[in-house]
């Protein structure tokens, strides 16, 4: 396997983890692995085609990715569960990524597919090409994890293809990724959240109540309407992005989670006031002049008690 096919991977796992996470792998000396036994817990994989056909797959030790995680999301995991499974799949995206783009500058395309993911203790990789893959192993303070590439370089024989010929090729039906491998291809992306909402915004929405005046009561139930109908917009947008970004800056995480809560409590206070002011909105012109309270039951008058004759108190 060629090289520069190696290189980006090695170098964009390394750039990926100390941005993310904040983490400096230590890479290990490559080996080639003739077998399909996973050398971890969990892996992630994705094939890709264009200039090189074949897979990615990045397998952990369970140890290993929750420490991972837990640095990226600045969160507690003990064990695996969807997060941590999650995470694994964005991880060999973004290293997927970052590798890609270093190949594009050495006038190499190569297009990804969508992660998919495998949790179990001794499970099996199997890549698109057949062949022995190279491994690169990786160690960090809690364990370590190997990235396992195995392509098959197109560049040749795309300029095999270009050559006059004197019989006209057969044409080959286009690449289908999910017709190779459809365990590899075959999970969908996370949904992405939508654009991030800045300290100002927050600041704004939680700061000093504003004062709304209106002398018109139905003006100040449209009004206080209309606030808590942007109000839950946005605590919603927070709630999605929360759920929706794993990889999401730590103290960025940190600030939503802090203002999510109050965002409640916000609509909360406004539904009660739409409450009082509908209450209001209801009360004749008599209801003002000549309010009436109702007792409570506790304060009903009762029979004064009646004593006996001959009773001494």
């Amino acid at each position: 396997m060629d090289v520069k096919f190696i290189n980006p991977f090695l170098y964009g796992t390394v750039e990926v983890l100390s941005k993310m996470a904040f983490i400096q792998p230590v890479a290990g000396k490559p080996f080639a692995k003739t077998n399909d036994t996973a050398c971890g817990d969990v892996s992630g994989i994705i094939g890709m085609t264009g200039d090189a056909i074949g897979s990615l797959a990045m397998t952990f030790r369970e140890e290993c990715i929750i420490y991972i995680v837990n640095k990226m999301l600045g969160e507690n995991h003990t064990a695996m569960n969807k997060e941590v499974l999650d995470a694994v799949g964005e991880l060999t995206n973004m290293i997927s990524g970052a590798a890609r783009k270093l190949m594009e500058k050495e006038n190499l395309t190569v297009f990804a597919a969508i992660p998919t993911i495998i949790y179990g203790k001794a499970h099996t990789v199997r890549h698109i090409v057949k062949g022995p893959s190279i491994v690169i192993p990786f160690q960090t303070e809690k364990g370590g994890f190997v990235i396992d590439v195995c392509l098959q370089s197109q560049i040749r024989q795309q300029k095999a293809d270009a050559l006059p010929q004197k019989l006209e090729p057969l044409k080959e039906k286009p690449f289908d990724p999910k017709a190779v491998n459809p365990a590899v291809f075959g999970k969908p992306s996370l949904p992405k959240a939508g654009p991030a909402i800045s300290q100002e915004k927050i600041d704004q929405d939680l700061g000093k109540p504003n004062i709304i005046e209106h002398k018109d009561i139905n003006a100040r139930l449209d009004h206080l309407k209309q606030i808590l109908a942007e109000t839950i917009v946005t605590r919603d947008a927070l709630a999605k992005q929360l759920k929706e970004q794993p990889f999401m800056e730590w103290t960025q995480r940190q600030r939503y989670k802090k203002a999510l809560p109050a965002y409640d409590a916000k609509i909360k206070r406004l539904k009660l006031d739409i409450t009082a002011a509908e209450t209001i909105a209801k009360m004749s012109k008599e209801d003002f002049e000549n309010p009436t309270i109702k007792p409570h039951f506790q304060h009903y008058p009762t029979k004064q008690a009646v004593v006996k004759p001959g009773y001494k108190n």
